[in-house]
């Protein structure tokens, strides 16, 4: 009987530097929760009248315990997650390292001009900031970020809808969770199954 492939994530403390490189602007985000990008709008964020655009964009970047799926070079497909601890550990490491002006376009296209004005963990959801926002499901242990937009072409297609969240990338460990059960009776097998995949989806993440 199969069972779904479930890793952990996590930061190896010995190899701190390279864990998160940088927050993405994407069209599709992995974990499946828009930013919303912040203008003179006084009927729904309350906000000061103003003569030009603040240019914000506000969402989460990492969700805690969020299954994401992805697909091993023979299309089969797998889960990651991250946990609460990880992600804490995740938002403090972005801002040691400097990677606060590190950004880009679909994990590709370097983006200059774009720069974290505000980074905090979600820990009273009910309260906390992302709500009052207008964020109504964000989970405790999220990390959000608001990015000031700088960039023109970044920000029209933040505002006509073309880029609609964030994206990590970095070099994390993995720990396996959850293997597909593919072979039975026989424990051998079953072990070197579960290493061959293990390798196939090491091989993605770098590490």
């Amino acid at each position: 009987m199969d069972k779904k492939v479930l890793i952990e994530l996590f930061i190896d403390d010995k190899d701190q530097d390279n864990a998160l490189d940088i927050i993405s602007f994407v069209s599709s985000p992995a974990i499946e929760k828009d930013f919303m990008h912040f203008k003179e709008d006084k009927e729904k964020f309350q906000f000061k009248a103003t003569d030009e655009e603040k240019r914000i964009v506000t969402g989460p970047a990492m969700v805690p315990n969020q299954e994401i799926i992805r697909m091993d070079a023979e299309g089969n497909p797998y889960f990651v997650y991250f946990t609460e601890e990880t992600i804490s550990k995740a938002q403090e490491i972005f801002a040691k390292y400097g990677k606060t002006k590190s950004t880009n376009f679909e994990h590709k296209t370097g983006l200059r001009d774009v720069t974290v004005v505000e980074s905090w963990i979600v820990s009273d959801p009910k309260n906390d900031k992302s709500n009052a926002l207008g964020f109504s499901d964000i989970p405790k242990g999220s990390w959000m970020v608001s990015y000031k937009v700088d960039n023109d072409n970044l920000w029209e297609m933040v505002k006509s809808g073309e880029v609609k969240g964030f994206s990590i990338e970095g070099v994390f460990s993995k720990n396996i969770v959850q293997m597909s059960e593919e072979v039975e009776n026989d424990s051998d097998n079953i072990n070197d199954s579960y290493l061959d995949l293990f390798n196939k989806i090491s091989g993605l993440f770098g590490k």
